[in-house]
């Protein structure tokens, strides 16, 4: 039996091996020449256009180009969370057009310029390749009404200004309470907390005013203020609570209930026109 060297062999398996298709060169030879040319054009945008950083920028809006007719480009925007930031606004603010390159598209800056309009608390932005971006979004969610120097503002659980909320459809706001004072919003959020461990008690609050940004005095719904006192908010609130409850304090010709000298005493000022008819 005949040996073969090992370089034989080889030579015999590279013989046997198809040849190369006719149009792989013509393929390499256009390559090389387009490669050429994006070369000179760099180099004469180099010269003509002050320096590397024009080429750089040349080469990469070209670059990005490309990757579009390759098919990286936007073909779907998909939102979610948006119940009250107009859709006009939206698309103003994402700067996306459908059919873009995709790689075109800085989530960062979109995500910046998105959180930048009121109704949006925190936004995501995705590119999900090779033809989808993702927007996710925190809306704010409306808290009160805030009075400040003969005007209204809507703002959220963080004291945050919701701008141009009352712009659209100031309507659907009214039923918010109205909270009053400097540091009203701030301080907003912990008083309806507060509040609302006597459910039946809070749901009759309608606007609160922000005394020394020390306390409160609340307004209830059939005009009876009340005085919050400083410390002890909470004992103060059950209290009241349970005279509303047993003895019908809130239905009494009663104009203002000032509960600032607990627990010593409980200050009542009666309605006039009621003490002069014997209705109180």
């Amino acid at each position: 039996m005949r040996h073969v060297s090992l370089a034989a062999r080889r030579a015999q398996r590279y013989l046997r091996r198809p040849p190369h298709p006719l149009w792989l060169r013509s393929a390499v030879c256009l390559g090389a020449a387009l490669l050429g040319l994006g070369t000179a054009y760099t180099l004469s945008s180099w010269t003509l256009r002050g320096g590397p950083r024009a080429a750089v920028e040349s080469v990469g809006e070209r670059l990005l180009a490309w990757s579009g007719q390759a098919g990286l480009a936007v073909r779907d925007v998909y939102v979610e969370g948006r119940r009250r930031t107009p859709q006009e606004v939206l698309r103003s603010q994402l700067g996306i057009e459908i059919g873009m390159p995709i790689l075109a598209l800085d989530p960062a800056a979109t995500r910046q310029r998105l959180e930048s309009l009121g109704w949006i608390e925190q936004a995501s932005v995705v590119r999900m390749l090779p033809d989808a971006v993702q927007i996710r979004l925190l809306e704010r969610r409306p808290l009160a009404l805030w009075q400040q120097g003969g005007r209204f503002e809507v703002i959220d659980r963080r004291g945050v200004v919701i701008e141009d909320a009352l712009q659209y459809d100031p309507e659907q706001y009214a039923h918010l309470r109205v909270v009053v004072g400097g540091d009203a919003p701030e301080s907003a959020a912990g008083l309806f907390a507060l509040l609302s461990t006597q459910p039946g008690l809070s749901n009759r609050v309608v606007a609160a005013t922000r005394i020394g940004e020390r306390r409160w005095n609340l307004h209830l719904d059939n005009q009876i203020e009340v005085w919050l006192p400083e410390h002890d908010v909470i004992g103060a609130w059950r209290l009241l609570a349970q005279k509303a409850r047993d003895e019908a304090l809130l239905e009494r010709a009663v104009t203002l209930i000032d509960l600032r000298f607990l627990p010593q005493r409980l200050r009542l000022r009666l309605d006039p026109a009621a003490l002069e008819d014997g209705n109180a």
